[in-house]
């Protein structure tokens, strides 16, 4: 069973690396990219909406948003109505290197999984999505 918790650490350090590569033009890394994902397909989230998404600690959650703010990638907005809301949405060049993170992804998965069938490929995606329920209910408790 050991073996099973190295492969996902191989996998997870390897993707890192090779988004890494394809961010560092960008002043971006691996780190910032569910958060370039939820911002882009969730204009107007709420700080503390992506932070429940991403499942990191907050304090990583607003250093990550203030350093794509600061690199001008998304705008923080205050909410109108309830000052306490800082909504954050994407720039066009955010949207920009969204494309580029997106086409970066389906390479990499292309890699990791160019010998599996369709019907493997659709297994393995199955059996990833209830390991990955099965680690937010039991850290999270959702």
């Amino acid at each position: 069973m050991e073996d099973i918790f190295r492969y996902f650490n191989i996998i997870s350090k390897h993707s890192n690396v090779f988004l890494d590569n394809i961010l560092e033009p960008f002043e971006l890394c691996s780190c910032h990219r569910l958060f370039i994902h939820k911002i882009y397909e969730n204009p107007g989230i709420t700080r503390d909406k992506i932070k429940n998404i991403v499942h990191i600690h907050p304090s990583n959650t607003t250093r990550i948003i203030d350093y794509l703010d600061s690199k001008g990638y998304i705008i923080k907005q205050i909410n109108e109505s309830d000052k306490r809301i800082c909504e954050l949405y994407p720039t066009e060049k955010l949207k920009e290197v969204y494309h580029v993170l997106v086409a970066a992804e389906e390479k990499w998965i292309g890699i990791i999984t160019k010998d599996l069938s369709e019907e493997d490929l659709n297994k393995y995606r199955e059996l990833l999505e209830l390991s990955t329920k099965l680690s937010i209910e039991y850290i999270h408790g959702q």
